[in-house]
Order: C-alpha cells, then structure tokens, then sequence
C-alpha cells in the first residue's frame, strides 16, 4: 500500500510539471503572437462653422499607420497618410468634399507645428510622361473592392507643380471621381490608360478579372 501511494504522488508531482510547463508555453505564445498595441492622437479643427477631428492611429512598430477625419455625420480614412483621402467609411459625404476639408484641417495643424510626416508604404507604380508625372496606387482591403488612385503631378511649374488625384473606385481601368485638382475625368482619362498600358508591358501592373491593381513588390 505505501508503495502505491509512492507511485500515485510521483505521478501526480509529473503530472503538475507538465501541466505547468504547458501552461507556460501557451503563455509566451501568447505573448508573441499578440499584435502590437496601437496609439492614437487627435486634433481639432473647425471649417465653415462645424467641428471636426483627424486621428491618428499607429501601432507600437509602425507597421500599421493611417489618419480619419471624422464629422458629424461621416468618417473617411487617409490609409498612407499621404495627404489624400482615400475611402469614405460611413456617412454621405462627397470624397471630394472630405478632402477639401482633411486638406484644411491638415494646413492648421502644420501651421501649429503638430504634424508629423512620414514615407507612404502603399503599392505604387509610376510612370514619366513628358511633362508629367503619373502614378497609381493600388488599395486593397478585406471588408471592400480594391480601387485604384491616379495621381498627376504637372512639372512645367517649377515652384509649384499642380497635382491632380482621380479614384477608379472599381480598379478596373474607368477613373470616377476627382479627389484633388480641377480637371475633368474625360481629360485624364487617357494618361490613366496610356499609364495602365505601360504598367501591364513592364509586368508592374496585373489585370485578373477586369480588375487591374498594382503588382506587390
């Protein structure tokens, strides 16, 4: 009988080690896996007599980074943080709009020094024509449609270059809507698709069913 008991204890004090050395293995597991924690920051602003926000959310790593500009009735999402909006996320607002406002919002907190700037990461493919300089950006998310940017910078002003940024909501080779500049989406359309063109020949670009996106590096 006391030689059972001996035996009993001895496998329970195993079995307790085990126990725990599992439970300290899911622990660092865990810990590694977990995602870096973001940080946010928020400014306010206030145009044509109504109040709104841009926040900025950014992981520990600075592997996730992007801004919101939030009003009353909408919220819209800069993804790079480049400036451009990108995606209205709810509400009815123009993207248009939203950027006219982002833009303004932008400008005061760089006139009060709070604005930090930092290097895009998004997919990009850019293209010299001439006189300009074209660029498309390719977005791509798990909850929506990947659309496309088109951005035209005109380098015959040398001091200040005018920018123009169209969306191809769909990236499938139609541009929608301006999001900066005044031009008419009939005048760009042909840079768009002579850009495309070039894209596609270089294998930058790659078009799987209609929709044509940037080729990730």
């Amino acid at each position: 009988m006391g030689k059972a008991n001996f035996i009993i204890n001895q496998l329970k004090r195993v079995s307790t080690f085990f126990l725990g050395f599992l439970l300290i293995i899911f622990m660092l597991y865990g810990c590694a896996t977990q995602k870096p924690q973001l940080s946010t920051s928020q400014y306010r602003f206030n145009f044509k007599d109504e109040t709104y926000r841009i926040r900025s959310i950014s992981s520990e790593d600075r592997t996730e980074s992007y801004n919101e500009l939030i009003g009353e009735n909408f919220m819209a999402a800069d993804f790079d943080q480049d400036r451009i909006i990108d995606c209205i996320l709810l509400g009815e607002v123009s993207l248009n709009e939203a950027q006219r406002i982002y833009e303004y919002g932008l400008d005061m907190v760089t006139k009060e020094d709070k604005l930090q700037e930092r290097l895009p990461t998004i997919n990009r493919y850019v293209y010299e024509n001439y006189d300009f300089h074209l660029e498309i950006r390719s977005f791509q998310s798990t909850n929506a449609r990947p659309f496309n940017e088109f951005k035209i910078i005109d380098k015959r002003p040398v001091v200040s270059p005018q920018i123009i940024v169209i969306v191809d909501q769909n990236a499938d080779g139609t541009l929608d809507e301006v999001l900066k500049g005044k031009v008419t989406l009939e005048k760009v359309q042909s840079q768009y698709e002579e850009a495309i063109a070039a894209g596609l020949e270089k294998g930058e670009l790659i078009k799987v069913n209609n929709t044509i996106l940037v080729k990730e590096k």
